[in-house]
């Protein structure tokens, strides 16, 4: 009698799912949703649109040409194109980003206010990435205060439209 022919026991990798279900509260939009995570969330800006072109061509010229950006330094990289921001949500973390990009905005250009330019810092103070990460590898330039917080909106929508919650990574693509 031949013995019969059994496949080993495999443990099998069901425990791992491409979505993911949450309870994050309003910081999200819904308190409850799911998300595919393997899913590329991205902000994407024209350098067409007259609503955010200058927002959208300081990120280009950080993402392409970063040695022309403030601060300045030679080898110089800023990520969001192909390396992802993560999202932060640690508000005391993001004034810190802010504080310090306004802080380079002053050294570079001196005192704008009563003007109608804004401190534009990427990657954005709401991200990892940010200025006051330690590396500096972002970008700040004066903008049209306007163009600014229209940027900012629109990050916060693809933000909640995509459920990005702290640490998830998203991109940026500019396109014209």
């Amino acid at each position: 009698m031949n013995a019969p022919d059994i496949t080993p026991y495999k443990q099998v990798d069901a425990y791992h799912s491409n979505v993911r279900f949450d309870y994050a509260g309003p910081i999200a939009g819904k308190h409850k949703g799911t998300v595919f995570t393997e899913g590329r969330a991205e902000l994407a800006l024209s350098l067409k649109d007259p609503a955010v072109n200058e927002s959208a061509q300081h990120i280009l010229d950080a993402q392409k040409n970063p040695e022309r950006t403030f601060p300045s330094w030679p080898g110089k990289s800023v990520p969001g194109a192909k390396e992802p921001l993560h999202r932060l949500i640690d508000t005391k973390k993001q004034e810190a980003n802010r504080e310090k990009s306004i802080s380079e905005c002053n050294k570079v250009w001196g005192n704008y206010s009563g003007t109608p330019l804004q401190c534009d810092e990427y990657p954005f103070a709401s991200t990892r990435e940010g200025s006051n990460k330690g590396d500096n590898r972002y970008s700040v330039r004066l903008i049209d205060r306007t163009d600014n917080e229209t940027g900012g909106r629109r990050l916060n929508s693809v933000y909640t439209a995509n459920r990005i919650l702290d640490g998830d990574p998203f991109f940026v693509k500019i396109t014209s």
